[in-house]
């Protein structure tokens, strides 16, 4: 059994990498395209879900949850609970690529915007040269498009469904649509294929390492500053909060 880390409500498994990838593994063999949900909380994603009851209960049906920031991290070593590793979501979707290049994964990347999901498909297979992406398609699509994109990835039945469009939305879709894609896995990616597309340079292993990835990001988009603010309230919040462990909509 894997320990789990409630942090306000959201449950996060305490894992490396390298066990993220065999559980990863072991989810696509048993999953019989049942569309299981993986997902990464960050900061933002357990502030969000302390205001979005949908977006709180629909992280709870996720199987696996990777640690993907320094104040999940932080939030670890209050509980006296330190997480093994933080995994970025960049990070993630390398190693189920490299375990999937040896096992024949099929993958299909949904998301980002015009030709993002192509550049990041063709970085992604110099990288890979044995990874089957078996699809594309920009995650910003009319709902009478939606339909089709379905269609083309059931058609195309990948083991693993990348989706970019940003949290919650992404995660939100996928549950919405969990009783129609035909996939094993799906699993929210955020901002990943802009930086798989080189679209937006990754900060230096230095800050990587110390859990900054934050700054440097601001550094780079300052427009950013407005979802940032929630860094400080979070701090506050599970600083000052007697039980960090429970959320706004626990029962």
């Amino acid at each position: 059994m894997r320990e789990r880390v409630k942090i306000l409500g959201v449950e996060i498994d305490n894992i490396t990498s390298e066990e993220a990838g065999l559980i990863t593994k072991e989810l696509i063999e048993t999953s019989n395209k049942s569309c299981t949900l993986v997902v990464a909380p960050n900061v933002e994603f357990i502030m969000t879900a302390q205001k979005d009851e949908e977006f709180f209960n629909i992280l709870k049906t996720s199987k696996l949850a990777t640690p993907d920031s320094i104040g999940v991290i932080i939030a670890g070593k209050l509980q006296k609970k330190p997480f093994k590793e933080r995994i970025p979501g960049q990070s993630y979707l390398r190693k189920v690529f490299e375990v999937g290049e040896k096992e024949g994964w099929t993958f299909y990347l949904l998301g980002g915007r015009g030709d993002v999901p192509k550049r990041a498909k063709e970085h992604l297979e110099s990288i890979y040269p044995n990874a089957k992406i078996v699809g594309y398609h920009e995650g910003f699509f009319e709902e009478d498009s939606e339909e089709k994109v379905i269609e083309e990835i059931n058609n195309l039945r990948p083991n693993v469904l990348f989706v970019a469009m940003g949290a919650p939305i992404q995660e939100k879709w996928i549950y919405k649509n969990r009783d129609k894609l035909k996939v094993d896995i799906a699993t929210g990616q955020g901002g990943t294929f802009d930086y798989e597309a080189d679209n937006i340079k990754r900060a230096p292993v230095w800050m990587q390492k110390f859990g900054i990835e934050w700054l440097w990001r601001l550094i780079r988009e300052p427009k950013r500053i407005t979802r940032m603010i929630v860094l400080p309230v979070y701090l506050l919040k599970i600083l000052f909060t007697k039980d960090i462990t429970k959320g706004k909509f626990d029962k």
